[in-house]
């Protein structure tokens, strides 16, 4: 028979491999607050597009991940050899089991968005630049005009001309602010209209030429 210990050291080893184990999807709970200049120059591939179809699976390692597929409306930076892309969030839903990533918000069926995806060739926890800081909601108004909110739908109503990537306190080391789920240099307000897509992407390729 098994004494205590044994179960303990046995279940001790288990955890120690798991720690060890290599994994290649980085920190899923802190995410770095950056700025629009460093999101557009990180970014491998940022897109307009509509979400057109959503299926969560699980992988050979035994993981779920669900498989958002994008019909692409215009290409703000990069290449890609087709007008429909995949791409796939960690987390999900497959038969009874539930696998959940602390603040992911997944695009939704039916969306249309501009997202800023980080690399088109590795797997992540999330494939957008910054998190839900690369996630944006097009919407129209009252008026039928399309505009561009925040993935929690908080209308961006400017951008900031100039923002440090690293805050400096005086006489201390540079301090790394986590992400509140919002860009450091967008202004966003919750009673006023938004910047349409056009002006939006108007700053997008005015940042990407300077």
């Amino acid at each position: 028979m098994k004494t205590r210990n044994h179960v303990i050291l046995k279940y001790s080893a288990i955890w120690m491999a798991l720690l060890l184990m290599p994994i290649s999807y980085g920190n899923a709970s802190s995410v770095r607050e950056v700025s629009l200049n460093e999101m557009l120059q990180q970014s491998q591939f940022v897109f307009e597009g509509t979400v057109t179809a959503i299926e969560a699976r699980e992988n050979s390692q035994k993981r779920i991940h669900t498989y958002v597929t994008f019909e692409i409306k215009d290409i703000i930076k990069g290449k890609y050899h087709s007008n429909i892309i995949t791409l796939s969030f960690l987390g999900g839903t497959v038969g009874d089991v539930t696998m959940a990533v602390s603040d992911m918000r997944l695009p939704q069926e039916g969306e249309h968005g501009i997202y800023f995806v980080e690399s088109l060739e590795r797997l992540q926890v999330n494939p957008l630049y910054g998190w839900s800081q690369g996630h944006f909601i097009v919407e129209r108004d009252v008026t039928g005009i399309e505009r561009v909110m925040t993935n929690r739908r908080l209308p961006i109503t400017g951008v900031m001309e100039y923002m440090p990537d690293e805050q400096m306190t005086p006489g201390k080391e540079r301090i790394q602010a986590l992400s509140k789920g919002v860009l450091r240099d967008l202004i966003v307000a919750q009673d006023k209209k938004g910047l349409t897509v056009d002006e939006f992407k108007r700053v997008l390729h005015e940042r990407i030429g300077q």
